[in-house]
């Protein structure tokens, strides 16, 4: 992945961007700045709307919720709540901005008609905490993509890791509550084995100064999100090791661990429900307790039975954004209906 990166869309669809002049007033107080920031999201988001006059209002998150409630109701919409992880309780969110998250979920829910999740057990949370809503899971995956002819070496070639020794890849953010302080205090003490961290985040100096100490720990530029899966195909075994920092995390379906599968890696997984369901279901790899030793234990199993990792055994292609877009383009016909 890489910071920064541009969006695209369709040439026949209409996106407007919207640059808020508000958020480059540094000097300005934070929660001042965030008052300014959310009245001119409000006024400007208001206007576009009300020139177009939309069937469906879709708030991305719980910040635009209270402005698509009002635009909902001014343009007599229908609104899709779009919660793109546990909101209320995620990584890096003080408690008291959490029970405010709460809070405007609770009093926006009447006005919202349908809600869109990331995994069955967030799904099965907002029902329980904040209400029944027609739902759907749509999965934060990448489009699948078949590549006649992936450069299998890539990653050897880079670092000048020998064909003897395996690979073992992060894709991600570099940041707190992701596994990477267990990671690299397994690679230490495994041999026979390299780990490529490749993303971005507050950790990149650390891995870089870890990376000149241990030559089995390496660290790839950030890239495109089209050439992720690309890039990992070229490793043996996947890491998705989040961490239990926030019920939104115990929870998580992360991209990466789609990026794997698509790659055509057997992963090394976090022991968390949805995680180890879709694992399970789709023959991936292994999950593990998220303790230094479970973890080392993990990493050494796939070096000991590298010769037989030939995963996944199910068809994969229904955990592909294809078909995520087939459910949620359903899901907004059913809504106006």
């Amino acid at each position: 992945m890489r910071e920064g990166s541009k969006n695209t869309s369709p040439s026949h669809l209409r996106v407007t961007t919207l640059r808020l002049l508000s958020r480059a007033a540094v000097f300005l107080p934070k929660p001042l700045r965030h008052f300014l920031t959310f009245l001119e999201l409000f006024f400007r988001c208001s206007w576009c709307t009300i020139n177009v006059r939309p069937s469906i209002i879709h708030a991305n998150d719980t910040m635009v919720l209270p402005i698509a409630v009002f635009l909902k109701l001014l343009c007599r919409a229908r609104l899709v709540y779009d919660a793109h992880e546990l909101e209320s309780d995620r990584n890096g969110l003080s408690k008291p901005l959490g029970i405010v998250t709460k809070l405007v979920e609770k009093v926006c829910w009447p006005f919202v008609n349908g809600l869109i999740v990331v995994s069955p057990s967030i799904q099965d949370w907002y029902n329980h905490n904040i209400g029944l809503k027609t739902s759907e899971v749509i999965l934060n995956s990448p489009v699948y993509e078949v590549s006649d002819q992936p450069n299998k070496r890539y990653l050897r070639d880079k670092f000048g890791i020998s064909q003897g020794e395996l690979i073992f890849i992060y894709v991600g953010i570099l940041g707190h509550g992701r596994g990477i302080d267990l990671i690299l205090d397994a690679f230490e003490a495994v041999q026979g084995a390299h780990v490529v961290f490749l993303g971005y985040g507050e950790y990149v100096d650390r891995l870089n100064e870890r990376a000149r100490i241990h030559v089995n720990v390496h660290v790839h530029e950030a890239v495109e999100h089209n050439k992720v899966v690309e890039v990992a195909s070229s490793a043996d075994v996947g890491l998705c090791l989040v961490q239990n920092v926030s019920l939104s995390d115990y929870y998580c379906l992360p991209n990466k661990l789609f990026e794997y599968a698509f790659a055509n890696l057997p992963v090394l997984a976090s022991d968390f429900p949805d995680i180890r369901r879709v694992v399970d279901d789709y023959s991936l790899g292994r999950c593990v307790e998220l303790s230094s030793e479970s973890v080392q234990s993990g990493i050494k199993w796939f070096i000991e039975n590298h010769e037989n990792l030939n995963p996944p055994k199910r068809d994969i292609r229904s955990l592909s954004w294809q078909d995520q877009e087939r459910k949620l383009l359903k899901f907004y016909q059913d809504i106006i209906q």
